[in-house]
């Protein structure tokens, strides 16, 4: 009161007093100024508040000033959170940062957790390795995924608020696909396989792409034709060279890096002549012919050694030859055959020998190859002329026969039918010729036959002549 009102002024304080005692006990919160909203400080819990109202006129003529304190003290709010965000970059290898506002007396140690989502609404899975911190640097588990903070606000005396959470606005991104180091590892050395040690990052790596390289050393350098793999093995035509590797990273989507080149390795030597691998060429079996494959390394190869040995039961060892194959003879059969090769470089330097062992040799199937009967005459004996191939022969089946025609190749295929004059006569190798076998044509047949039973084709053979008496 007191005529129209200029610009009053407020003051506010606080004291632990709930009585006034004069402005001395007090203690200022704020200057004295027009506005008449105050916001209670943290600091005023636990204090009464006091306002000191200052009347002004408009020609700025002031009035006594006056106070007011409240009934009770300051209480302070329940912990809570006022506003929560995250912000930064949504991709592998971003930092994402969480900030928040808290109310509700002084803040104890707040609780802090970030999560990852497959989806926005699932519960999401704790990531253990930031939890109580409001930065994250997003990882590779992380693509494809939300990401949300969560923080339970707790003041100072351990009241614990409501939590409350923020869910990320996108998905994680995968980062640009690059190398963080790239280099090979392994021996300069012809015949041994050099390998690409690499660092990847960049999402899901796919199919990078590998090329090699050889530089001579004027320093002129060529693409290694067919070398597309994270590895290579030198070979001759890479000696006297230093080789490199390129790396175009590819993530698993067709994304693609920069290229990086390694470092260069070499220059590459020759290696001990060596033999990589060693087969026979061939069947295993009687009447065949054996020979080999041998794969080389070691510098230009020289006059290496191949020998061929018959393993016998006692285990002695027969040399057969030093040919580039064998053939496999009757004395084979049932023991095996061992070939030992020795790598030799052409400075003569020799290598490690290496051997293969076959399996048993196999007999061939029974074969006649010839039979042929001698001259006849009656009452001497006839010993036919005969040519047996196929392992070891053992009694084959005879049979003789006499015909006073002499028959014609067709009919030798199944002679004991062939005519009504055909008379069979003898059932043993040897035949002696009767007084009825004068002037008729005799026919042996013969059915080759093994030593283990196995027969083969019948063999037929005609006298070239009667029977002479």
């Amino acid at each position: 009161m007191g005529g129209t009102e200029g610009s009053s002024r407020v003051q506010w304080f606080k004291t632990n007093s709930s009585t006034l005692n004069g402005e001395n006990e007090l203690e200022a919160m704020s200057t004295s100024k027009v506005a008449k909203a105050f916001r209670i400080p943290l600091g005023a819990v636990g204090c009464y508040i006091v306002a000191k109202y200052t009347p002004m006129t408009p020609n700025g003529e002031s009035g006594e000033s006056v106070y007011v304190i409240t009934e009770r003290v300051v209480e302070t709010l329940p912990p809570s959170l006022n506003f929560l965000s995250i912000t930064g970059d949504y991709s592998e290898g971003g930092i994402l940062t969480a900030s928040y506002g808290y109310i509700g007396g002084q803040e104890g140690k707040s609780i802090y957790n970030w999560y990852l989502h497959e989806v926005e609404n699932d519960m999401g899975t704790l990531i253990h390795e930031v939890s109580g911190l409001l930065q994250y640097r997003v990882t590779k588990d992380a693509i494809g995924k939300f990401i949300s903070f969560q923080c339970i606000p707790v003041r100072d005396d351990g009241i614990v608020g409501e939590p409350r959470t923020c869910l990320g606005q996108e998905r994680i991104r995968p980062g640009s696909p690059r190398l963080l180091a790239l280099q090979i590892v392994g021996d300069a050395v012809e015949g041994t396989i050099l390998s690409v040690e690499k660092n990847y990052w960049g999402g899901e790596e796919g199919d990078s792409v590998f090329r090699w390289f050889k530089t001579s050393s004027d320093g002129s350098q060529c693409e290694i034709r067919g070398a597309s793999g994270s590895s290579y093995m030198p070979t001759v035509d890479d000696i006297g060279f230093f080789i490199s590797v390129s790396c175009e990273p590819v993530r698993n989507d067709w994304a693609r890096g920069p290229i990086v080149l390694s470092e260069q390795i070499g220059p590459i030597v020759a290696g001990p002549p060596t033999c990589q691998s060693l087969e026979f060429l061939g069947s295993i079996m009687e009447g065949q012919r054996l020979s080999f494959i041998a794969s080389y390394i070691g510098g230009e190869r020289g006059d290496c050694l191949h020998e061929w040995f018959r393993l016998k039961a006692n285990g002695i060892k027969e040399k057969l030859s030093s040919d580039e194959f064998i053939d496999l003879t009757l004395d084979d059969v049932g023991r095996s055959i061992e070939l030992v090769y020795t790598p030799i470089r052409k400075d003569g330097i020799k290598g490690n020998s290496r051997s293969i062992i076959s399996d048993e040799i196999s007999p061939a199937d029974p074969v006649g190859l010839a039979l042929v009967i001698p001259d006849c005459h009656q009452n001497q004996e006839i010993v036919p002329q005969k040519t047996y191939f196929g392992g070891q022969e053992g009694v084959g089946k005879y049979t003789w026969h006499r015909t006073k025609t002499k028959p014609n190749g067709l009919v030798l295929t199944d002679i004991s039918s062939s005519s009504e004059d055909v008379v069979m006569c003898g059932q043993t190798f040897t035949y002696t010729p009767s007084l009825e076998d004068v002037g008729a044509y005799l026919v042996l047949q013969w059915l080759p036959t093994r030593v283990d039973g196995q027969s083969g084709k019948p063999l037929v053979a005609i006298s070239s002549s009667a029977v002479i008496p």
